[in-house]
C-alpha cells in the first residue's frame, strides 16, 4: 500500500510557480505508488482570518477544530496520512499568508496537558516536507521559511525535509520550461513517497 500525502499548497497564484512545483513533486510522488492529495488553501473559505484562540479544541476531547469552515475537515485529515507537504512562494520573508492561516489552525491537533505540563497530540507518525519558491537567493527568504517550518515540525517531535527553489521569479514563466528543476521537484516526491 502506498504513502498518502497532503500537499497543503499556499500559493495565490493558481497557476505560478509554487504550483507548478507541487504538480510535478505530485508526479513523482505517484510514480512512486503514493495518494496524493492536494490542497490549494488559498480558495479555502475561512470563517476567521486565522486561530482566533477561542480555545474550543482544547476545552474538546478530540483533536479538532472548533471553528466549523472549509479549514475544519482538512485538518481533521492530516493525522490520517502518512506524509504532510507545505508549499509556499516567499512572501515578504515569509510563509504565504493563505498557508500561515492553516498553519495557526494546526493548534487544534495539539492539546496541553496541564496537569503534565507537557504537549500531546497524534502527529508522530507524519513525515512533513516543504517546498518553497523565491524570485531572490537561498538568503534571506528561502531560508527564514523554512525555519519557521523547521521549528513548527520540531515542536511536534518531527523532522522537515525541504526542497528550496532560489530565483524563481513571478515575473516570468521560465520554471515552467526547466527540466532540470521538474526533475529535482519529481525526485523529491519519489524520495518522500518511498
Amino acid at each position: 500500500m502506498g504513502k498518502k500525502i497532503m500537499m497543503l499548497s499556499g500559493s495565490p497564484r493558481k497557476n505560478g510557480n509554487t504550483n507548478t512545483v507541487v504538480g510535478w513533486f505530485a508526479e513523482g510522488a505517484k510514480e512512486a505508488g503514493a495518494a496524493v492529495e492536494v490542497v490549494d488553501v488559498a480558495r479555502l473559505k475561512s470563517r476567521n482570518n486565522g486561530c482566533i484562540a477561542c480555545m474550543g479544541c482544547q476545552k474538546s476531547e478530540k483533536y479538532e477544530c472548533a471553528v466549523d469552515d472549509e479549514i475544519k475537515p482538512i485538518l481533521a485529515r492530516m493525522p490520517e496520512k502518512d506524509i504532510v507537504v507545505f508549499a509556499t512562494p516567499v512572501y515578504f520573508f515569509g510563509p504565504s499568508a493563505q498557508l500561515k492561516l492553516v498553519m495557526d489552525r494546526m493548534y487544534s491537533l495539539i492539546k496541553f496537558d496541564p496537569a503534565k505540563g507537557q504537549y500531546v497530540h497524534e502527529l508522530g507518525h507524519l513525515k512533513w516536507g516543504l517546498i518553497c519558491t523565491d524570485g531572490g537567493d537561498i538568503n534571506p527568504g528561502l531560508s527564514l521559511v523554512e525555519q519557521v517550518f523547521k521549528t513548527s515540525v520540531g515542536f511536534i517531535g518531527s523532522e522537515l525535509e525541504s526542497l528550496l527553489i532560489p530565483f524563481a521569479s513571478m515575473y516570468n514563466d521560465d520554471i515552467k520550461q526547466n527540466a532540470e528543476l521538474r526533475e529535482r521537484a519529481m525526485a523529491f516526491g519519489r524520495k518522500l513517497a518511498g
